[in-house]
């Protein structure tokens, strides 16, 4: 049997707590929320960017766009998001 490490202070410290799982969760749940609110094309480019890791060249691809249009479709996501989050009062931290 494998004797488990002793545990420092900062180890206890970097440790999340359940509060800090229960926050995480909620802004998780608040910005899908959002993201479901885009118009579907920036909805698509902001999924495939952040929640499938693929590159802008990748998303111009799937999607039949040039680079720089997969880019400006992120970038008015990312304006809405942040007007919808103002808008909406919601504490993302």
């Amino acid at each position: 049997m494998k004797a488990k490490a002793a545990t420092t202070y900062w180890d206890r410290f970097a440790e999340k707590t359940i509060e800090d799982e229960l926050i995480s969760s909620q802004i998780e749940s608040d910005v899908r929320n959002l993201i479901e609110l885009l118009p579907e094309e920036q909805r698509e480019v902001v999924m495939m960017r952040y929640y499938s890791g693929m590159s802008f060249k990748e998303i111009a691809e799937q999607t039949g766009v040039s680079i720089n249009t997969a880019l400006g479709r992120m970038r008015y996501a990312l304006i809405n998001l942040r007007r919808m989050i103002r808008e909406k009062e919601l504490i993302l931290s």
